[in-house]
């Protein structure tokens, strides 16, 4: 098993699997809409899923997962960090893990982000260490309900919530959205908005922002995405299609840090999750510099990994492998201690 090559390469995250942190320990709740499949064990391990909840129907652990195939972009988030296969190894596949539904295919409207709040706030009461949030708001169904530049500042119910929950020492991690290149409004949607969270935007391969990704900044006077993480041809498990395909959306790159979070907190147990969240800040590749789409970079966890023994005096820490990013006639490669690997993995004899 192993994870894709170019997320371990761009996160630095390959060195503490190889090490033996895969969020072993910690609990990440993953809030989304529809989690087809997830029930199956043929798909994800169901000891580590600890709780099934849903807020739209009000039944908490009742409700159908497997009703609707193409209500499943809960799954897709969940697989990025927590699905095994021959092919891909999430970023956590040792974290235990909470499912919350809280959005509704179907309509689009201010209540959602009062339900997206009270999911925040269970995922708090259950004790979950890091919470991954991969929804956004902008636009609604009722044109009038359309959120504003001036309404980013933080005081939205699910903002307000996500604030609370960091504050209770859990560490929260938000999707920028995927307006960037929508003509009329190309923001963070909400909550990322919120302060004292991850607000997560993406990058390309190259390292580069997705055309998709939300712009900074919001009307509060903090600097908005605080990082990046891949977002553009990121492999998810399809439990509809029963295969491993690629997916684009800041909804990927934010599962990516949690998964991230989890191992490096394992690792760290001794950080609170403010110190975690500025550690990660700090080990990004642009840092101290601040861009409006990627915000301080992309984080390195081995970097975050390293200093933190480096400051305790610890030795001996684990070997890591020399990578490399190159450029061959217009494809990129990863080269793993000499030998050529595709980004999505494959080995190139």
């Amino acid at each position: 098993m192993k994870l894709l090559f170019i997320l371990s390469w761009i996160l630095g995250l390959q060195p503490l699997h190889d090490a033996g942190y895969k969020g072993e320990g910690m609990t990440i709740a993953v809030i989304d809409c529809g989690f087809y499949g997830a029930d199956s064990a043929a798909f994800f391990p169901q000891e580590q899923i600890v709780g099934i909840y849903d807020l739209i129907e009000d039944e908490l652990r009742q409700y159908d997962i497997t009703a609707k195939p193409h209500d499943q972009h809960g799954s897709l988030c969940l697989s990025t960090m927590l699905y095994r296969s021959d092919e891909l190894t999430g970023t956590a596949p040792d974290a235990n893990y909470i499912l919350i539904r809280t959005e509704e295919l179907d309509v689009e409207n201010r209540h959602e982000v009062e339900r997206l709040a009270d999911g925040i706030r269970l995922a708090d009461q259950l004790g979950a260490d890091i919470i991954s949030i991969s929804l956004g708001y902008s636009r609604f169904d009722n044109p009038e309900d359309t959120y504003t530049f001036e309404e980013l500042d933080g005081t939205n119910p699910a903002a307000l919530a996500a604030t609370e929950a960091a504050r209770h020492n859990r560490l929260v991690c938000i999707a920028a959205g995927n307006e960037g290149n929508k003509t009329d409004y190309k923001h963070i949607t909400v909550p990322g908005d919120a302060d004292s969270v991850l607000t997560v935007g993406a990058v390309n391969a190259d390292s580069l922002p997705s055309s998709f990704t939300g712009y900074g900044p919001i009307a509060a006077d903090r600097p908005k995405p605080e990082i990046a993480a891949p977002g553009t041809n990121v492999s998810v498990f399809d439990p509809a299609m029963r295969v491993v395909r690629t997916g684009n959306g800041t909804s990927f790159a934010t599962p990516l840090v949690a998964g991230m979070a989890a191992c490096l907190w394992q690792a760290l147990p001794h950080l609170t999750a403010m110190e975690l969240r500025e550690r990660i800040i700090q080990s990004a590749h642009l840092y101290p510099q601040h861009d409006i789409r990627v915000g301080y970079g992309i984080p390195n966890a081995w970097k975050v990994y390293e200093d933190a023994r480096t400051e305790t005096g610890t030795e001996n820490v684990p070997y890591l492998h020399q990578r490399e990013k190159v450029l061959i006639n217009g494809q990129l490669y990863i080269l793993i201690d000499g030998v050529r690997y595709l980004p999505t993995g494959q080995k190139v004899r």
